[in-house]
């Protein structure tokens, strides 16, 4: 397990949390590797406004400034996130807003690309703050049977205007994050049920020991998916 950046670290003490431990600053299903994928898809540059809804510290704002010269957005509930990844590596060029994501703090039609990374969709105020021909990024729960739950998903996004322009899956990629995580809390069970207290530290193996089940059955899936936001729409 890698070292933490100093402002994640001292969040990671205070949150004892397995995701911040073992997930680090780009807290989702493939890491900084389906950020860049997205990053490739989400036509940010000069000018343009890019949202990082659930941003827990941002990374995917501060890589995308760093890489586009956009303007970013990081949002969060919790502003000891918002503080922490203002305290990283690029987190003086994005702006850090405390807001949920069913309800933005930004006009209709503001926003460029909107990024959603394992956190709370919200089609319908999502939908609001897309400026037309915006990018909608996600790294998210997607059905992975073969009985149209994934078209039903897709559909679902192109009823409030939005069309499909990338898909990933990303179930086995997933599965293998939670069994990896899983086998880390058990291997280094001396250094985490300390760090956790006893029953903090069951209830999280215990989580993710959910997580690789349903995802190894098949009964969730994962995936990265770009829509864009019709004209007119």
């Amino acid at each position: 397990m890698s070292a933490l950046p100093s402002p994640l670290q001292a969040l990671a003490d205070d949150y004892a949390a397995w995701w911040i431990d073992l997930l680090g600053e780009h807290n989702h299903v493939g890491g900084i590797e389906a950020t860049r994928w997205l990053l490739k898809r989400a036509d940010l540059g000069p000018g343009r406004r890019m949202l990082d809804a659930g941003a827990f510290v941002g990374a995917a704002a501060r890589l995308a400034v760093e890489r586009t010269g956009c303007t970013a957005i990081a949002t969060d509930l919790n502003s000891d996130f918002l503080a922490a990844g203002r305290a990283m590596e690029g987190g003086r060029r994005v702006q850090w807003v405390v807001a949920e994501n069913r309800r933005l703090p930004f006009r209709s039609g503001s926003i460029d690309s909107i990024w959603a990374l394992d956190t709370e969709l919200a089609p319908a105020e999502f939908t609001r703050v897309a400026a037309p021909g915006a990018t909608l990024c996600l790294c998210c729960e997607a059905p992975a049977d073969a009985r149209g739950g994934l078209d039903a998903f897709f559909e679902e996004w192109e009823q409030l205007g939005w069309e499909l322009a990338a898909h990933r899956p990303m179930t086995t990629e997933a599965a293998h994050t939670w069994r990896t995580a899983e086998a880390e809390l058990v291997r280094r069970r001396p250094y985490f049920e300390p760090r956790y207290g006893t029953r903090a530290y069951l209830a999280q193996l215990d989580l993710v020991a959910h997580l690789v089940q349903s995802y190894e059955r098949l009964q969730q899936g994962h995936a990265l998916v770009v829509f864009r936001r019709r004209a007119g729409a």
